[in-house]
């Protein structure tokens, strides 16, 4: 896809408020002169996370589908103490994920309320990023300007015990009305893509915390509402590829229900729901159903096994993946292409002689462009972090094709194991996708990197005895006594 093409559609992504077909799309893209297929067209929109999918091959935008909408969120005791709040994961999911919360735009009777300090605990810090996944929120933490000083992925990610946090003065609010702990705060997005959110104190305290009034009778069927929309979701959806994007889901397809003035949030669901929590899903964290653990496969997901004809569909290498074999061999100062093959195709896949032939040729063109350009010394730093990701990455590839078995076998392996082993390769990727990029990493970044990695080689290495102990069983049982 084209730089220009690109453009377009991100600006069109960011901004187009209706539900449009592909077919539209591709005819305003033609207009401006542009050219693409409809399949590579639909591919893209298919696969990007600023549009839905609707029926009929239709779709519509993040911000078509948030702008305008209702959300609310009760600042905690602590936050009204210091006339501030912190934006966290309140927004999600009706925000730009891509933006960090501290950067979102606060109004309240159309003027910008000021950014202000937060003093806070790192429990208290971790509670209001969660819905990130608790093994993401240090990360989102660390990226806060409060926190430019701390240097986390030097300290194994550990934050310290107190700490500050950007957070948004509520003291134009308090200059206007009487705001309380216990009052709620309303937002409407205003603009989706300039991340502008309106704010309207909604003052709900009461002198009788026993008394029950027709709002909270009406928040509690909102509550009810949204905890049968969850459990539908994952029946028919599965744990999605994030918590974000099943809330996203449900918020859209029951923005009606939900997007009223009268709505709760997510936390105070979560912590009052009897049926739905935050459970760990491999070494992610996903909403699920309360103290269940979330399977690898289930109805929403099994088409893709039985139509793949294993039970783990074996990955296709991109062409980064590639890319940084062939620049740790040049790292290694090797130039057999043929040993380079050999250690990427995993020991237990079995592949067509065809199939070898054209990943060959793949590799040796590749080769004869990487190698004009290779420059070994600019390469150190990234050289032995992608040595080391690349191993990992093999591993995990040469397991994947190991457990290969049928769809009914798949249940007797351990499937928190399994997602563990699915959520390595997806992380190992991540890192690779970046060392494929010539530019060197920060010192901060790589050592990040570094610390990760030696997460997961950990997880692997706790992983793979079970598995392979499962697979031994799952064999003895193909043998009948006849």
């Amino acid at each position: 896809m084209s730089v220009s093409i690109e453009n377009f559609l991100t600006n069109f992504l960011r901004t187009y408020p209706m539900p449009f077909s592909a077919k539209e799309l591709l005819a305003m893209l033609c207009g401006l002169g542009h050219k693409i297929s409809l399949e590579e067209l639909m591919d893209f929109l298919d696969n990007d996370g600023r549009a839905f999918a609707l029926q009929k091959r239709m779709y519509i935008t993040r911000a078509g589908a948030f702008t305008n909408q209702i959300f609310s969120f009760v600042p905690t005791q602590r936050e009204v103490e210091q006339k501030v709040f912190v934006p966290g994961d309140r927004c999600m999911p009706f925000v730009d994920l891509d933006v960090l919360s501290y950067s979102f735009t606060f109004e309240f009777l159309g003027q910008e309320l000021p950014q202000k300090k937060f003093n806070t605990d790192c429990n208290t810090a971790r509670d209001m990023f969660c819905l990130y996944g608790d093994e993401f929120s240090a990360q989102y933490i660390s990226s806060d300007p409060a926190c430019a000083d701390l240097h986390i992925a030097e300290n194994n990610f550990e934050l310290p015990l107190k700490m500050s946090l950007t957070g948004v003065s509520l003291e134009p609010v308090f200059d206007k009305v009487d705001f309380k702990y216990g009052d709620r705060i309303l937002c409407r997005v205003y603009d989706w893509d300039k991340g502008i959110i309106e704010i309207i104190p909604v003052l709900s305290h009461k002198l009788n915390p026993f008394q029950i009034s027709a709002e909270d009778m009406e928040r509690q069927k909102w509550y009810e509402v949204l905890e049968n929309a969850l459990l539908e979701s994952f029946d028919r959806m599965g744990p999605c590829s994030s918590i974000e994007e099943q809330l996203a889901n449900v918020f859209y397809e029951h923005r009606k229900e939900l997007c009223v003035p009268d709505c709760g949030s997510i936390h105070e669901f979560i912590d009052n729901s009897k049926k739905v929590g935050l459970e760990l899903f491999g070494v992610e964290t996903r909403l699920w159903f309360k103290g269940k653990d979330v399977p690898a496969v289930g109805k929403w997901n099994e088409d893709l096994y039985e139509a793949e004809e294993r039970a783990i569909p074996f990955f296709a290498l991109p062409d980064f993946v590639i890319d940084c074999y062939l620049k740790d061999q040049m790292y290694e100062k090797k130039d057999d292409v043929s040993e380079l093959i050999d250690k990427i195709i995993p020991k237990h896949l079995a592949i067509s002689k065809k199939e070898k032939e054209m990943l060959t040729l793949q590799i040796h063109n590749r080769n004869a462009i990487l190698r004009k350009n290779y420059n070994w010394f600019a390469d150190f730093a990234n050289g032995a972090i992608r040595h080391r990701a690349l191993t990992l990455f093999s591993e995990v590839g040469s397991l994947v094709c190991e457990l290969d078995c049928d769809n009914k076998e798949l249940d007797q392996l351990p499937q928190q194991e399994l997602v563990t082993l699915s959520q390595l390769y997806t992380h190992i990727s991540r890192i690779l996708e970046i060392l494929s990029d010539d530019s060197g990493c920060e010192e901060e970044e790589a050592c990040a990197m570094e610390l990760s990695l030696e997460g997961m080689e950990l997880n692997f290495e706790d992983i793979k005895p079970l598995l392979l102990s499962a697979l031994d069983k799952v064999k003895k049982n193909r043998f009948n006594v006849i």
